[in-house]
């Protein structure tokens, strides 16, 4: 049996890169090994807008709008008194408006199929087996996959493209020892919840602003605790019936109350700081349970110039918190059709699917690392809300604008973001600011509730850009972030008094914003890509740039 590309792996990622690439390269032979079925866990409800655009250029729109709840994006619920039970007084932050982008609440199960039979109508081949070896040809030629059936025989496929989303089971990079440890651990353990009240999320003493946009209950509702967050997501059952999915995740070194595998354990661990939450469970009935132990990883390799790529939780696994899985996920599908479409058009591809694995590195560990970090003081209200805050302004004016406008599967805008945004700079600038924050909240009197700023304001979120979202728009979002990143740099210095004056290093991160806001100024209005300043720079570190990629965009 022979594929022009295979995919390994039948679950949403798998089935999701099958979907695309058939829509983008309709007469190619595309396969997938489904593999076993059986009380597989899924996870992963809430959209984010870059998946809902994914979404929605695979003609998933009407299909989401007429199956699942719409999203009225994250709501976040920082206890100050996160070690007192009997204190409900919480600090809850909403977004200030309806999103002006789409986003849904998914039921998995019924999405996940729905995916799958697209792609069956669509002429994708499904195979029922488990990929049990893999032959990688290094020398140009086909790979080789060998699949065993549920009866025991095997088949081998034969491939030009391979993509590994066999998630947990991380076929390629245990075969080709691409696996990276990770220290800091996380536990994950959640269930699905019917007949329930869920007025009982409202039965707390919230401190946030008057909300007339939305129905607040209609939003992926986040409590943070002691080294771990629980969240709340509503959905629709099959028939049309409220579910809603309810889990903890918390990082193993730091979380204080044990371990969280069963019903029990997760009343007895979370009514410890969040009773509200019991309450709920015990208003309805459980569906069903699932537990992941120590689940984090890294890859060190996730797309090479011989043909293979590893997507999804193949390759890294992403903290849940800020639902950037699909998201990811949805990126790095794009990347590989850019990828096969530039080798199709007779282009060197060596160079860009380097450039594609440093940039989706940078995104992805940048996010989850951040996130990693959070959990140690995911229990201190004032330090969790502006580590909060710092996230959801980068992810709204570095992150979704340039995937919305395809920087991110383009050969020049991949080489900007790389300059731009390197792992490297966005670990050192989100450290500083961590230091900095945490240095503020030693002192007791700035962590007082009127303190909070607005975690998801216009401005943090970034609406004027996306009245349009048009490329050349992007150097203005870039550099008011980098202006808001310095005053609220500014404003913490001031409150540590003479010894912002003597914080040298802050300082400097301050001098730095503010000449990278400023550095942009002269861009604005203009579409990055068609600049000529920006074209020579990159022509002039890597000659032969402009020749060979410039005139060929994958765009």
């Amino acid at each position: 049996m022979t594929s022009d590309v295979l995919v390994m792996g039948g679950g949403a990622t798998g089935h999701l890169a099958a979907a695309y690439l058939r829509m983008r390269f309709p007469n190619m032979k595309l396969g997938v090994v489904e593999g076993p079925h059986n009380n597989r866990p899924i996870v992963g409800e809430s959209l984010v807008e870059a998946s809902v655009d994914f979404m929605f250029e695979l003609g998933l729109g009407a299909y989401l709008v007429e199956k699942h709840y719409p999203k009225y994006g994250l709501t976040y619920y920082f206890k100050p008194n996160i070690d007192d039970p009997a204190d409900r007084r919480y600090v809850v932050d909403e977004i200030p408006t309806a999103p002006q982008i789409l986003s849904f609440q998914i039921n998995r199960f019924t999405f996940d199929r729905e995916v799958r039979d697209r792609n069956l109508e669509n002429g994708v081949q499904l195979i029922d087996g488990t990929v049990i070896g893999v032959d990688i040809n290094n020398g140009g030629g086909l790979h080789a996959v060998t699949v065993q059936d549920p009866t025991g025989g095997r088949q081998t496929v034969s491939a030009r493209w391979l993509v590994d989303a066999t998630g947990r089971n991380r076929v390629l990079a245990k075969q080709l020892q691409l696996q990276e440890t990770v220290k800091e651990q996380k536990n994950v353990f959640w269930f699905r919840l019917m007949n329930f009240n869920p007025e009982i999320l409202s039965h707390i003493k919230a401190l946030k602003k008057q909300n007339r946009a939305y129905v607040p209950y209609f939003a992926t509702h986040h409590f943070f605790g002691n080294g771990n967050w629980i969240w709340c997501i509503p959905m629709r059952s099959p028939e049309n019936q409220p579910l809603i999915s309810i889990g903890i995740t918390y990082r193993k070194d730091v979380y204080p109350h044990g371990e969280v595998r069963t019903m029990e354990q997760f009343l007895e661990c979370v009514g410890r700081e969040h009773p509200v939450i019991v309450e709920l469970v015990r208003s309805g009935t459980i569906v069903d349970t699932n537990y992941y132990g120590s689940y984090m990883w890294e890859c060190r390799q996730r797309y090479s110039a011989d043909r293979w790529y590893i997507i999804g939780d193949a390759g890294d696994t992403v903290d849940p918190l800020y639902s950037v899985g699909l998201a990811l996920s949805s990126l790095q599908i794009r990347q590989i059709a850019a990828i096969i479409q530039r080798e199709l058009n007779g282009c060197d591809t060596k160079e860009f699917t380097r450039d594609l694995d440093t940039v989706i590195k940078a995104f992805q560990r940048s996010v989850t690392r951040d996130t990693t970090r959070l959990y140690e003081c995911m229990g201190d209200a004032y330090q969790c809300h502006l580590r909060v805050h710092l996230a959801v302004t980068k992810l709204f004016h570095l992150g979704l604008p340039l995937v919305m406008n395809d920087y991110l599967w383009d050969p020049l805008g991949v080489k900007l973001v790389n300059w731009f945004s390197s792992l490297e700079t966005l670990e050192a600038d989100s450290k500083r600011f961590q230091d900095l924050i945490r240095e503020v909240a030693a002192d007791p009197k700035n962590r007082a509730a009127t303190n909070f700023l607005k975690v998801q304001s216009g401005t943090s979120m970034n609406f004027p850009y996306y009245e349009h979202h048009r490329e050349e728009d992007i150097p203005a979002s870039l550099s008011k972030m980098a202006f808001g990143l310095a005053r609220l740099r500014l404003d913490l210095l001031e409150k540590l008094g003479w010894r912002g004056l003597i914080s040298f290093n802050q300082q400097r991160a301050l001098l730095i914003d503010v000449l990278r806001g400023l550095s942009l100024v002269p861009f604005y209005g203009t579409k990055l890509r068609e600049s000529r300043l920006v074209r020579m720079i990159f022509s002039s570190c890597e000659p032969g740039f402009a020749r060979k990629n410039l005139g060929s965009s994958a765009r």
